[in-house]
C-alpha cells in the first residue's frame, strides 16, 4: 500500500504519495532528473513517472524545463517549502527512533574548505567519533560549500565566507590567523611590505584578491603593487613553492606550523597586524533541531588549535 501524506497548499489539503513527494523533493533540489535518480538509487524514468503522477494528484505543473535543467513553477515552490518541513521533521523522528529515544543516531555529511579540512579538522575529530559511535560522519572538502548545503548534498558546512541566505543558521567558530611566508634566503631581503615588489608573489589568483587580508591591513600609500604574480590554485602548492624560494606566499598560519617551527620558512613582517577570516558552521535552520547536529556543533565550538582564536 502506498504511504500517503496530507499537505496543505494554500489552505487546501492534499493527500499525496510519500514516495512521489520524495522524488519531487530531490528533483527540486538538484533540478536534474538524472542527479535525483542517482541520489535515490532508481532510474530516471521512475523519477519522471513519480513526478507526473504527483502533478496529476496536485492538479498543477510542478517542474518545467528551463534549457538543459529544470525550474520550479510557482506551485512547485509552494510544495517544495512544504516538503522541506515534512521531510526534515520525519528525519528528526527517524533519529529518535534509531537511537531508542536518545536522539542522536544517523549520518552527518560535513563540508569544509579544503585546506582547513585536510590540514586541521581531521586531526581533531577522533574524540567526537569515539564519544558518538552511533553518528556516522563523512567529510566533503570543497572551495564551493554554499550550493551543496542548499541542495542538501551536505548537512553542515564550516566556511570562512559569510553566507546570509534565508533559512540558514550560523554559529561562529574561529578567527583564522594568516602569515606572509618566505624561505630564509628570500626573507632576509624583506624589511617592509614594499620590498615584495622585487620578488614573485605566490597567490591563489592572478588578481591577488587572496592577499586581501594583507593589503587591507596597510595604509594605501604603503601597499605593494605586486608586478610579478605566480598563480597556484592550492595552498599546499604555495607552501612548497615558498620552501623552494620560488616566491613569497600568504597562507593561514595553521598550514605552516611545522615549517615555521623548524625554520624552513620565515614569518615575514610578524609585527604587522593582519586582517583575519572568521570561520562559522552553517546549517539549514529547519534541521538545526537534530540532536546529532547539535552535538557536532557544540564539539566544533570547543576545538582549541594553534593559530585559531575563538570568534567573538
Amino acid at each position: 500500500m502506498d504511504e500517503m501524506k496530507e499537505i496543505h497548499i494554500k489552505g487546501v489539503p492534499l493527500r499525496l504519495d510519500l514516495y512521489q513527494l520524495r522524488a519531487f523533493f530531490v528533483s527540486a533540489q538538484t533540478l536534474n532528473l538524472t542527479e535525483a535518480a542517482g541520489r535515490l538509487y532508481v532510474t530516471q524514468s521512475a523519477i519522471s513517472h513519480a513526478i507526473k503522477k504527483l502533478e496529476t494528484s496536485a492538479g498543477a505543473e510542478l517542474l518545467r524545463k528551463a534549457g538543459r535543467r529544470l525550474a520550479l513553477t510557482e506551485a512547485g515552490r509552494t510544495l517544495y517549502r512544504a516538503c522541506e518541513t515534512v521531510f526534515y521533521e520525519l528525519e528528526k523522528v527517524e533519529e529518535a527512533l534509531r537511537s531508542g529515544g536518545a536522539g542522536r543516531a544517523g549520518a552527518i555529511r560535513l563540508g569544509t574548505t579544503v585546506e582547513f579540512g585536510t590540514t586541521l579538522l581531521v586531526k581533531h575529530l577522533a574524540p567526537f567519533i569515539r564519544r558518538n559511535p552511533e553518528v556516522r560522519l563523512d567529510l566533503h572538502f570543497s572551495h564551493d560549500l554554499l550550493r551543496p548545503l542548499l541542495n542538501d548534498e551536505v548537512d553542515l558546512v564550516i566556511d570562512c565566507r559569510d553566507h546570509r541566505e534565508p533559512g540558514l543558521e550560523k554559529t561562529p567558530l574561529f578567527r583564522e590567523e594568516y602569515a606572509v611566508i618566505a624561505s630564509p634566503a628570500l626573507a632576509a631581503g624583506l624589511r617592509r611590505p614594499g620590498d615584495l615588489d622585487r620578488l614573485t608573489v605566490l597567490s591563489l589568483d592572478k588578481g591577488c584578491s587572496w592577499w586581501k587580508n594583507f593589503l587591507d591591513a596597510l595604509p594605501a600609500a604603503e601597499r605593494p603593487s605586486f608586478p610579478r604574480v605566480m598563480e597556484l590554485n592550492h595552498i599546499r602548492g604555495v607552501i612548497n613553492a615558498a620552501l623552494e624560494s620560488v616566491g613569497v606566499g600568504f597562507v593561514p598560519k595553521y598550514c605552516v606550523t611545522k615549517e615555521l617551527k623548524s625554520g624552513a620558512l620565515r614569518h615575514v613582517f610578524p609585527s604587522l597586524v593582519l586582517l583575519e577570516d572568521r570561520f562559522a558552521v552553517y546549517q539549514k535552520s529547519k534541521r538545526a533541531g537534530l540532536e546529532r547536529h547539535r552535538l557536532l556543533v557544540k564539539y566544533l565550538s570547543g576545538i582549541r588549535a594553534a593559530h585559531l582564536r575563538r570568534a567573538s
